[in-house]
């Protein structure tokens, strides 16, 4: 009968707007389980009092913070009304103070269930969940009455999962509490997305090693990846840097990189079937082997060059360089030395005894697919310049042109 109440006679003022204002005996519960109690209040007050004439707000019987109080107690375990207040006007304010009741949850343990992912990629997800979300899944349960949580832990449940999967992307959790002083909160993580690394393929690149003696590492290294298998795209391309490191930790480890003084670092390729190029340059030889067809009416014969150089400080190599051209079949020698100026560029000179032609020349690799490279001869005094596209790790097309007005096509494969 005194929610029903009567309508306002005209000319009478009512209530048309109820506010809570709800504060807390203590420490006060994350923001969700606020909103959940704020609403409650609010929800009985405008039952009781929206549309209700302010005559007969303060004429109530009992007084409208008891009832108010009396259903709010009913309906949110754990918490006990120490205080309400009701603020009659247009505009009525709401005034309620809430105490808890029995145990308190004083800390929370989480615990993350990994089993779904492979053990040597648990340790990032860990850091991650640790940095980012746990403090956040703890202070959903901290300072909240343990009685509470028989209708708060739904409300927590939820908002875990959506923690989860904002800091994992591509994974969600279904979080399990234990009640007490103590509390636990159970977290198995799992994949969410339907598009996981299903297969992994290796690609190698280097400037120093012949790509034949790398390829026959192919299946250590792609074992070395075999733990992204079964990572969603999405976490993978969130946290592509943080994987390469991991792998770039595998490849450093790897002995026959330690042997012959190889340093090798990791590309991703993120997709269903990701790809993992892997550069590998030795920190004392440079040796790789071309095959060049050139194409074009002023184009040169084909050939097949072999360039063995050796580091005698860190950014200066001295090197030799072996041309073989089968039509008409000669062999000659070149002299070399190269300084790298940084990891993306380098000069040069090379000496042709067969030809007494000394070229000067510079590189700059723009991208790990294209690059630029400018050459000067002495005496003929002409200039060349090649840019190169590489298309895989084994072929790559050239465009060259002279200061004659030569132009060219030219496509390289590494052996």
């Amino acid at each position: 009968m005194l929610l029903a109440g009567a309508g306002p006679a005209r000319g009478q003022a009512a209530v048309q707007r109820v506010t809570v204002e709800l504060t807390f005996d203590g420490a006060t519960p994350h923001p969700i389980i606020r909103e959940r109690l704020e609403a409650t209040v609010a929800s009985v007050a405008e039952r009781l009092l929206l549309g209700r004439p302010l005559e007969q707000v303060t004429a109530l019987l009992p007084r409208p913070e008891e009832t108010i109080a009396g259903v709010v107690e009913r309906v949110t375990a754990g918490y006990a009304v120490a205080d309400a207040a009701v603020r009659p006007g247009i505009v009525t304010t709401v005034a309620v103070r809430l105490r808890p009741l029995g145990a308190v949850v004083r800390d929370v343990a989480v615990i993350l269930d990994l089993r779904a992912v492979h053990p040597r990629v648990q340790p990032l997800l860990t850091t991650l969940v640790q940095t980012g979300a746990a403090a956040e899944v703890r202070a959903l349960v901290t300072a909240l009455p343990v009685a509470s949580l028989e209708w708060a832990g739904p409300l927590v449940e939820l908002r875990v999962r959506d923690v989860v999967e904002a800091a994992l992307p591509g994974f969600t959790a279904t979080a399990r509490i234990h009640p007490g002083e103590s509390a636990q909160l159970d977290l198995p993580i799992v994949p969410k997305d339907s598009r996981v690394i299903r297969n992994i393929g290796v690609r190698f690149r280097s400037t120093s090693i012949p790509i034949v003696l790398l390829d026959q590492h192919g299946p250590q290294v792609a074992s070395m990846a075999e733990p992204l298998r079964g990572l969603p795209v999405a976490f993978a391309e969130a946290f592509r840097r943080a994987l390469e490191r991991l792998l770039n930790e595998e490849l450093a480890a790897y002995p026959p990189a330690d042997e012959y003084n190889i340093v090798a670092t990791s590309r991703l390729e993120v997709a269903e079937t990701t790809y993992l190029t892997v550069s590998a340059e030795s920190l004392v030889y440079r040796a790789r082997v071309e095959a060049r067809l050139n194409i074009g009416p002023s184009a040169p014969g084909p050939e097949v060059v072999a360039h063995l150089g050796r580091l005698i400080a860190p950014p200066l190599e001295p090197f030799v360089e072996i041309r073989l051209v089968p039509t008409p079949l000669s062999l000659t020698a070149d002299l070399g030395i190269r300084y790298e100026v940084s990891p993306v560029s380098s000069l040069g000179a090379t000496y042709a005894p067969s030809t007494q032609e000394t070229m000067l020349w510079t590189t700059l690799q723009v991208s790990p697919d294209l690059g630029l490279r400018g050459e000067w001869a002495l005496p003929t005094q002409i200039f060349e310049g090649t840019l190169t596209y590489r298309i895989n790790e084994f072929l790559a097309w050239e465009l060259i042109g002279t200061s004659r007005g030569d132009v060219w096509l030219r496509l390289t494969s590494n052996l």
